[in-house]
């Protein structure tokens, strides 16, 4: 009975031992984690830096939270950062390890990238400096059942010009399901994606796309539109790489495109609406912008001759990916056609399916 005792009572402390180290490592765990990123954002980046406020584990559901990450160019300080990001989840993705597969959930929630372009090489912040790759592998450490982008924005930023340029894109919702086709979709473009996001706090863009990551050479079948930019908006962005700008007008696109072994077909469908290129009171601030405001006065001269008051054409394209044909002859007549016969359909044809691309020869 006293032998009994005595390894029940060391079963106990065994047990109670365990607990205590489960709790310490709980404890110490995130703040070990948080000292190793922080210390690699530090050291081991090449041309940039950075810095995460919070590491933190979830272990009930098998996930980790990083809050304010934040990378920014060595030259330049946290204070512009190349990334912002609130929050990054991480989980398991339960079916898909029920499944044999050890894949994850990703979900970022309010993500800022900031491009700055610039002609001094020491201002630009554009990122093409780094292996993107393995800074990324190092916070997402396994591979992706799905992603989830919320409430993030994109800018493009120059501060070259007398008026800065920022062209930003906002509201930019994503969702990408079934990456690695944990459901077993017989399709041959198993993965789906869904995008949402504002251009300029006026546009409104809407995509969705079906994918194949899983093939050697990954294909895809996308469509996309923009609806109802105010052009105006971007007048600061033509004024500086143009220079030209819009007095008034609406600018709306609609493309489709599907790609497979290094082959591409598609379209893009731009309408220019109630377009005018130059005020009348225009101000040249120099003889190059005189030249391309006076070659957009005469598009506006046709615009006026144009009982629509829209500008439409279809631009389709086929062949290698790195550089297809364009029917500009086809996008030219379209124009035409548009502008003095029958007016364009202001939608997606949807006519282009992954079948539609052609072999090569």
């Amino acid at each position: 009975m006293k032998r009994l005792w005595t390894y029940v009572k060391r079963v106990h402390i065994s047990i109670w031992t365990l607990i205590l180290a489960l709790v310490v490592a709980r404890l110490l765990l995130p703040i070990g984690a948080k000292y190793a990123i922080n210390w690699y954002l530090e050291n081991k980046l090449t041309s940039y830096k950075g810095h995460i406020d919070d590491f933190d584990l979830a272990l009930y559901r098998g996930a980790y939270q990083i809050e304010g990450l934040k990378i920014w160019k060595r030259t330049k300080g946290p204070k512009e950062p190349f990334v912002d990001v609130r929050k990054i989840d991480l989980s398991l993705a339960w079916r898909a390890l029920f499944k044999g597969k050890f894949l994850g959930d990703l979900k970022i929630d309010q993500a800022k990238l900031d491009f700055v372009d610039s002609e001094k090489k020491e201002k630009k912040q554009v990122g093409a400096e780094e292996d993107w790759k393995t800074v990324v592998g190092k916070l997402v450490p396994i591979e992706l059942e799905s992603l989830q982008l919320t409430n993030s924005e994109v800018h493009l930023i120059n501060r070259d010009f007398k008026v800065p340029v920022d062209v930003v894109m906002d509201r930019i919702d994503v969702r990408a399901k079934n990456i690695k086709n944990t459901d077993d979709n017989k399709d041959l473009l198993p993965s789906t994606v869904d995008a949402s996001a504002r251009l300029q706090k006026s546009g409104q863009i809407e995509a969705d796309a079906k994918i194949n990551l899983l093939s050697r050479i990954p294909a895809f079948q996308a469509k996309a539109k923009l609806d109802e930019l105010d052009i105006t908006s971007l007048n600061d962005f033509f004024l500086g790489y143009g220079p030209f700008t819009f007095h008034k007008g609406r600018l709306s696109i609609y493309a489709e495109v599907s790609t497979k072994e290094n082959r591409v077909k598609g379209y893009v469908k731009p309408f220019f609406e109630h377009l005018e290129v130059m005020g009348d009171k225009e101000h040249f601030d120099s003889t190059k912008q005189f030249f391309n405001e006076a070659g957009l006065a005469l598009a506006n001269l046709i615009l006026r001759s144009s009982k629509k008051k829209t500008v439409a054409t279809k631009i389709e394209f086929e062949g290698a990916s790195n550089a297809p044909d364009i029917d500009k002859w086809d996008a030219f007549w379209g124009a035409m056609k548009n502008g003095f016969v029958e007016a364009m359909k202001k939608q997606l044809d949807n006519d282009i399916s992954i079948k539609d691309v052609p072999k090569k020869n």
